[in-house]
């Protein structure tokens, strides 16, 4: 017997915002990172220029799909000096422990320990 299941979804939303933060570019993801959100993402790494420090703050970010991971990947190509940051929340951390993009990336939980001292 099979059983009609109808998955109804909210669309997802993000937000991006690019600040200076001592001597880092912060680009600040708020939302859903996932495949209808994540060229957004990626046209604000695209935005920056490759010689500054960048910091992405996924630490308000509430989803991160493999898309989200890989546009992270495609903006530590261009940016040599890309961090990111998880925050305290697990999700995040996970999928791109799941993805082994950490062996890739440099991952710091807080902004505190991605932001280089200006």
């Amino acid at each position: 017997m099979t059983t009609p299941f109808t998955a109804h979804s909210a669309p997802a939303h993000l937000t991006v915002t690019t600040d200076r933060r001592g001597a880092a570019v912060v680009i600040a993801p708020v939302g859903d990172v996932d495949a209808a959100t994540a060229p957004a993402l990626e046209a604000a790494a695209a935005a920056v220029d490759p010689s500054e420090a960048v910091v992405i703050d996924l630490s308000q970010v509430g989803f991160l799909s493999c898309a989200g991971v890989r546009a992270l990947l495609a903006a530590s190509e261009r940016l040599p000096s890309l961090t990111v940051v998880t925050g305290p929340a697990r999700t995040v951390r996970r999928c791109i422990e799941m993805a082994d993009a950490g062996s890739v990336l440099r991952v710091r939980e807080t902004l505190v320990d991605a932001v280089p001292v200006a």
